[in-house]
């Protein structure tokens, strides 16, 4: 699915957003640039970086499962939710909406001492691969 965002990108960025839009494993900063290299090839990791960056910032993209080892990016910026697998850490979308009422979100929301801007529901456990016998 190609996106033309409402700025005109250049030839590298609009790589980097289809590439992601492309995908729906969330994929890193380094696997981007990997699947971009083979169509781009002259472009750098900063690049990649630099623009996925300003991906975010413009609301096309989103980074999601930020921790000390990457973030991961998911070109679906709707709200939905996530799965993560405790043994592989593969980020999954979750395919159904999970409702959450919205009296409980401020009830947390004030109790964390923020303003609730939005949500997302994680759900922790073992993945179709982690969870088969033969793989525990």
């Amino acid at each position: 699915m190609q996106t033309k965002l409402k700025t005109k990108l250049n030839s590298n960025a609009q790589a980097v957003l289809d590439t992601v839009q492309g995908t729906h494993n969330h994929p890193t900063a380094l696997e981007i640039y990997e699947a971009v290299k083979r169509v781009r090839s002259h472009m750098g990791l900063a690049s990649v970086y630099r623009i996925l960056h300003n991906l975010v910032e413009l609301g096309y993209i989103k980074e999601v499962g930020r921790s000390e080892e990457c973030n991961r990016y998911d070109g679906n910026v709707s709200r939905h939710d996530h799965a993560v697998c405790t043994n592989c850490g593969v980020l999954l979308d979750v395919p159904v909406e999970v409702n959450v009422p919205s009296e409980v979100l401020e009830q947390a929301a004030l109790a964390a001492g923020i303003e609730l801007g939005s949500y997302e529901v994680r759900l922790y456990g073992l993945c179709p691969s982690c969870s088969t016998p033969n793989n525990s």
